[in-house]
């Protein structure tokens, strides 16, 4: 029996191999596809009709019954890498024909230095410049920050609640043709002190990149991710410039008011950061008898709870919905209790 079982095992290590070649010659397919599309005007980079389509003729080619209920997870994971090195061979593409700016960044936090390493990896024809308190300038990464803010775009990666007075030291500091981007969880609260400190007349433009290290696998891989732009003052071709860098990636940029986003974010970002921050208040842990729904909760946790209690703080205080977000959960949370304690209908 033990013979059967080992020649058994390398017929599926042999069949193992067969499919991980096909895999790779399935990729390289798709680099194929993705050249020819970019000598075509017009023509998106995914197909969701012909998806389904592969799906149903794939669930009609096989009889065995498992196979048929997975078709759909198995080929989206081979659609997923196949999506990713369309947009990779995309952005590699397209990306050098972007000018050649220089990009300043105020903040080496979590996200600062995310962008850095985006900024490098990705628009390497432009000159980059990071201001950072706690490092000395090196003239190679690190400058001093009069000479941050002499980019052509700056973008200010910093605490909300460090805004008004980062804002405040570089208003005096910055190059005429400077355009500021905020980088805030909070659009309405940022805007204002923007435009109060740094005047109606300055070029700005108001971002929420909704992704960070963990979500781009540190700066490597952006499909699907969620890029929120609005132009407050800003020329029409450095915003087009900004918004087609993050579109290269393959980043769905939204273009969303202040008031919008806050709205919104209120009731998905802020609520989100608050169940996870219940979830580990209480001590929330896996269980051997999770369900998948309980596991797609854990793992949502993991990623606010990684995030700081000062970002947390911040987009609780600064976003104008999310008070009335928190209250409304409150006024939930009564209701539900007064119906588990109330007497039984019957």
């Amino acid at each position: 029996m033990q013979e059967r079982l080992n020649k058994v095992r390398n017929e599926i290590d042999s069949i193992d191999q067969k499919l991980l070649r096909l895999l790779e010659e399935r990729l390289l397919l798709a680099e194929e596809v993705a050249r020819i599309k970019e000598r075509q005007d017009d023509v998106a980079l995914t197909d969701p009709q012909r998806e389904k389509e592969i799906f149903a003729k794939l669930r009609q080619s096989t009889g065995h019954k498992v196979l048929q209920a997975e078709v759909e997870n198995i080929f989206s994971i081979c659609m997923g890498m196949s999506k990713r090195v369309r947009i990779i061979r995309h952005q590699q593409e397209k990306n050098r024909y972007l000018p050649s700016l220089s990009i300043g960044i105020v903040g080496h936090g979590h996200f600062g230095a995310l962008l850095s390493q985006i900024f490098q990896m990705h628009w390497g024809q432009s000159k980059l410049r990071v201001y950072a308190p706690e490092q000395t300038p090196d003239q190679a990464t690190f400058f001093e920050l009069a000479d941050v803010c002499q980019s052509d775009l700056l973008f200010l990666c910093v605490p909300i609640s460090s805004m008004t007075h980062v804002l405040q030291t570089v208003a005096t500091l910055l190059g005429e043709q400077t355009t500021v981007l905020d980088v805030c969880s909070v659009k309405m609260f940022a805007v204002e002190q923007m435009k109060a400190i740094l005047g109606e007349e300055r070029r700005m433009i108001a971002t929420h990149p909704m992704f960070g290290p963990q979500s781009t696998k540190q700066g490597t891989d952006f499909y699907d991710l969620n890029m929120v732009m609005h132009n407050l003052s800003a020329p029409a071709f450095v915003y087009d410039v900004v918004m087609q860098f993050w579109r290269n990636l393959g980043v769905n940029v939204v273009e969303m008011t202040p008031e919008d986003h806050d709205r919104y974010a209120a009731y998905s970002i802020n609520y989100n950061h608050l169940m996870g921050r219940v979830g580990e208040s209480i001590g929330l842990q896996t269980t051997p008898i999770d369900t998948k729904g309980f596991r797609v909760i854990y793992d949502a946790l993991q990623y606010v709870t990684n995030d700081t209690w000062e970002l947390f703080r911040d987009m609780q205080q600064h976003n104008p919905f999310a008070q009335e977000m928190r209250e409304k959960v409150k006024v939930a949370m009564a209701q539900i209790e007064g119906k588990l304690t109330a007497p039984s209908d019957e």
